[in-house]
């Protein structure tokens, strides 16, 4: 994921994922414990109310009036609610007229202990049992042990329970839906500054714009600050390049003169032709090492690299009409490069003329626009058996027998270098020398 609001809605959208099911996993056991202590107080009640309406008849046996009894279901027949009277051996002493099938064994417990559990029915369904040990004691002393066991039919609850939780999963899982699509519109409306300045960033590349606007947000006013101190430093040194060549130009017009006015008499003074040309190549080194401290254009529109090797190998056919030499161009149309024309017409000047200039007669230009890579092959002698790397040094140079300087594939390297690519030499499958310059 490229875009910065795709990772910001991915992370939102886990975090909030997370917390949706933590909430609803923690309302629902919440909920649910709430209900297992509401049924335990409603039996409680229950069983109290048994208790209450509990006597001894004249035989001292235990009875329970019906009448009195707490909750009316008591009375109904298969309504759901049950409840017993079971003395310590285990014998019925009294049982609800509800009671119409199995009910689940007491269990005898210490006097005044409360027993509440779950168990399955054997038949249909899921009871809540609560039961109470305690004891009837008469004014001589004597006492009747004796459990009441309260049983509920736990279905009802279980299905509104069921009910609560598939609302509370749709509501949550509703709410983080909503809240997701408001979060993506508050990122988008957020981030709408950097598609702005993303916007003028093409803007300056097509050389629509100068400069970055700087009503932007706090957060990024130094960004645009720093960005438009960069084109301005641009500018600048383009401005001061093109000064420094017309300094040049300018320094070198007495000299030249001069020359020129010695060249037409008989009688040349030849110390002063001399100091003459001692100060024109000093004059012109000074001004190319200042030249070459300019910075390349990074933000320079895109350029089709067909069109300038088409231009740079017709010039150089012409010029080298009389060597036979011809190019031969398969280039894709679609293949674009990011650099200024000027910078890109000196590196291709450097390495076409190279093989013009060392005894090519076919040069063949290639590319791999996939790779970004453009290949020139010719059919010259090829580069010496020396390390390559060497030929990209500053004064190298591969045929000593010619005219040259040894820059020109240093300088044309030191230009890819600039803008974040390179030169690569090497030998070509079919003899001869092959270049391959890479384009970020």
């Amino acid at each position: 994921m490229k875009s910065i609001t795709s990772r910001l809605v991915a992370g939102t959208s886990l975090v909030l994922t997370v917390f949706v099911v933590l909430i609803a996993i923690s309302v629902s056991w919440s909920v649910h414990q709430r209900a297992q202590t509401a049924r335990f107080d409603r039996l409680q009640g229950l069983v109290y109310g048994i208790l209450g309406a509990t006597d001894i008849d004249e035989h001292s046996r235990l009875r329970v009036n019906t009448q009195a009894l707490p909750d009316p279901r008591l009375n109904q027949a298969t309504s759901g609610l049950y409840a017993e009277l079971v003395d310590h051996s285990g014998q019925r002493l009294w049982q609800s007229a509800s009671t119409a099938s199995w009910l689940p064994e007491s269990s005898r417990r210490p006097i005044g202990d409360w027993l509440f559990d779950t168990l399955e029915h054997p038949e249909k369904s899921t009871l809540h049992r609560l039961q109470l040990s305690t004891a009837w004691e008469f004014d001589d002393g004597r006492e009747i042990p004796f459990t009441v066991q309260v049983v509920d039919d736990a279905d009802s609850l279980d299905r509104q329970l069921k009910r609560f939780d598939q609302t509370l999963w749709a509501t949550l899982l509703a709410s983080a839906v909503g809240l997701l699509a408001l979060q993506f519109l508050v990122l988008r409306k957020s981030l709408e500054p950097l598609h702005v300045i993303g916007d003028e960033v093409a803007g300056i590349e097509r050389g629509e714009r100068d400069k970055l606007s700087e009503d932007v947000p706090q957060e990024l006013s130094a960004l645009t600050s720093g960005l438009n101190a960069l084109l301005r430093s641009e500018r600048e040194r383009h401005a001061q390049h093109r000064h420094l060549l017309d300094d040049l130009a300018h320094s070198l017009k007495t000299p030249l003169s001069v020359l020129q006015n010695l060249a037409e008499q008989d009688q040349a003074d030849r110390s002063i032709m001399l100091e003459q040309t001692r100060l024109m190549k000093s004059s012109i080194e000074r001004h190319v090492q200042r030249a070459n401290l300019r910075s390349p254009r990074y933000l320079a529109p895109a350029i089709n690299l067909r069109l300038p090797v088409e231009r740079m190998a017709a010039s150089l056919e012409k010029l080298h009409e009389h060597a036979g030499v011809t190019f031969q161009l398969s280039l894709d149309p679609e293949f674009m490069v990011r650099m200024d024309e000027a910078d890109l017409f000196e590196v291709l000047g450097n390495v076409l003329e190279n093989a013009c200039k060392y005894g090519a007669r076919r040069i063949t230009v290639s590319d791999r626009i996939e790779q970004r890579c453009l290949i020139i092959d010719d059919d010259g002698p090829g580069f010496p058996d020396v390390r390559l790397e060497q030929l990209m040094q500053r004064g190298v140079r591969a045929d000593s027998q010619t005219a040259g300087s040894g820059m020109g594939l240093a300088a044309a390297q030191q230009l890819m270098a600039a803008y974040g690519g390179r030169l690569e030499p090497a030998h070509a499958p079919e003899g001869g020398a092959r270049v391959r310059l890479w384009f970020p």
